[in-house]
């Protein structure tokens, strides 16, 4: 994402924090199909992942005042609040309906065992962020495919009949995007 988006996409949404419907419009048009893409990967439910991308913008609506430029990208805060928001929904639902969770959410809801010290939970969550942020720079085309095989566990060939594009599209994207990661995060591997 370029500066100028970056630094409009903060503007929109201090301007939602301010109460400026427009401001909401314009993050949604940017970001609606992430955020959709991400609910479609967790819920697998058409109808509940439009009910969970309305959500989300509710949220943001609701949150916007507690956005700190500084802190997070807005790109990086929008799908922090998305993915946040998107767990919460997939939790409501599982509790009113007797269906079994999915192996992939299972994993993502279970609390590990083992307790970290908070230099490790610091540690772990600043390079959560770091992925996350890199992430959310590469081109949605790259990002998608990594996301759904390292956050959900697919495999290529899934993927690939998730996206509707061959096999060796999905390699290549996949293998392109985790060279951009690798060159984005070397700079703090150190």
């Amino acid at each position: 994402m370029s500066d100028y988006n970056r630094s409009e996409d903060t503007q929109h949404i201090l301007d939602i924090g301010a109460g400026n419907e427009s401001g909401l419009e314009a993050i949604y048009d940017r970001y609606a199909q992430r955020v959709y893409s991400l609910a479609m990967s967790v819920l697998k439910d058409e109808g509940l992942a439009e009910d969970a991308v309305q959500e989300v913008f509710s949220n943001i609506w609701q949150k916007a005042g507690s956005y700190r430029p500084e802190m997070s990208a807005p790109g990086t805060w929008i799908m922090s609040v998305a993915h946040h928001k998107i767990v919460d929904f997939y939790r409501s639902r599982r509790r009113t309906t007797d269906h079994t969770a999915q192996p992939e959410m299972e994993t993502l809801l279970r609390v590990p065992d083992q307790k970290l010290s908070v230099e490790q939970e610091v540690e772990r969550s600043f390079n959560a962020r770091l992925v996350r942020a890199a992430m959310l720079e590469l081109p949605e085309e790259q990002s998608q495919p990594l996301y759904l095989s390292a956050w959900h566990g697919y495999s290529q060939s899934e993927i690939a009949r998730m996206l509707d594009i061959p096999l060796g599209t999905v390699k290549t994207r996949m293998r392109l995007g985790m060279q951009k990661l690798k060159a984005a995060l070397e700079e703090y591997v150190a």
